[in-house]
């Protein structure tokens, strides 16, 4: 029972960056040449990182150079083939053809953590592939532990190879959402996509499913794909009335209203593009959450009392002299649920 295929899972459509390219490689080792670098393969991470689309475009990559047989099945599958072979009075019958392929990729394997019967078929089934210099390669997600009995299974290989997918970083997501987009055909602007990047921090399919329910929101709107309809449908994130993740959240909404990512607001660079949003955050973080001088400089790289200092001083005085630039702060406040104090 192989999987069909999803046209959209391929290697090209896979945006990599520093969170997933360990799996990457070792997922188009797997499909260049099939048994020969890393056997057995397993891929873990959480849900929605990218684990299927690595399973289907393996498969698919193996696939399109022919000679190959290859087969991808889920772990359900798995247990239906083995659970006919049982019904047959042959359990191993039905799991003959997985035997005889030169590449098999079962997704979720985790499934099988609590049926001893089908852990023990897959383990013989794997010593018998890498025996054969015929590719295993298995993903798993990893949430409370539930890779453990994948981990088990291939730290008796020589060869194995773990490979993680861990969540993406601001700049990663800014690059998915605009290969999601491009995928959709619609101009998303660099803004929105900040804005969307800020807010969400989890899945990849989180991602891209908030660009597709943008795009519907702006359809039905009858209205372009703004920033301010991105804020409407997608606010800032909220906690019982408070900053959720208190200077974070401040710095990814300067962030995404000037244009640059979190990370390098704390980072070391001092140009202008970053020194004028570094020091709007500092300000914002001292009047919106009352940090101390100290936890502003420690939130903003570990700098020093006297850089904080001086950085408010120059935002305030630009404030009050730049009427742009208030009303950028102001569109950065309004993102933000708590009112700002009477300033220090």
């Amino acid at each position: 029972m192989p999987r069909t295929l999803n046209p959209r899972y391929t290697f090209p459509e896979f945006i990599v960056g520093r969170s997933n390219e360990a799996a990457y490689t070792a997922a188009s080792a797997a499909a260049v040449s099939p048994g020969r670098l890393y056997n057995p393969i397993l891929i873990t991470g959480a849900t929605g990182l990218g684990k299927t689309h690595l399973a289907h475009a393996v498969t698919a990559e193996s696939v399109s150079r022919g000679g190959r047989r290859v087969a991808l099945i889920t772990a359900d599958d798995f247990l239906r083939l083995l659970a006919e072979g049982v019904a047959a009075g042959n359990p191993e019958s039905t799991l003959a053809g997985l035997r005889e392929v030169h590449l098999l990729v079962i997704d979720d394997v985790h499934v099988l953590d609590r049926h001893a019967a089908a852990q023990n078929a897959l383990a013989a089934l794997a010593v018998h592939l890498v025996a054969g210099e015929c590719q295993l390669l298995l993903t798993s997600d990893d949430a409370t532990g539930s890779d453990v009995l994948a981990k088990r299974l291939v730290s008796h290989f020589r060869g194995a190879h773990v490979a993680t997918l861990g969540h993406p970083d601001w700049a990663h997501r800014v690059a998915i959402l605009h290969a999601k987009a491009k995928s959709l055909g619609i101009v998303l602007p660099p803004s929105v996509a900040h804005h969307v990047a800020a807010q969400c921090e989890g899945s990849v399919r989180e991602l891209e499913g908030n660009i597709t329910r943008l795009r519907a929101v702006a359809a039905l709107d009858g209205s372009p794909l703004t920033l301010a309809l991105a804020r409407r449908t997608l606010p800032a994130k909220r906690q019982a009335g408070a900053l959720s993740t208190g200077a974070q959240a401040v710095q990814e909404a300067v962030a995404a209203e000037w244009g640059v990512s979190p990370e390098a607001l704390v980072g070391e660079g001092r140009t202008r593009v970053l020194a004028e949003p570094r020091r709007i955050g500092m300000l914002l973080c001292r009047d919106l959450i009352a940090l101390s001088i100290r936890e502003i400089g420690a939130a903003f790289g570990d700098r020093d009392s006297s850089t904080v200092l001086s950085a408010l001083e120059r935002a305030r005085a630009d404030l009050a002299g730049n009427a742009a630039m208030a009303e950028r702060v102001a569109r950065v406040r309004a993102l933000l649920p708590v009112t700002a104090p009477t300033p220090r």
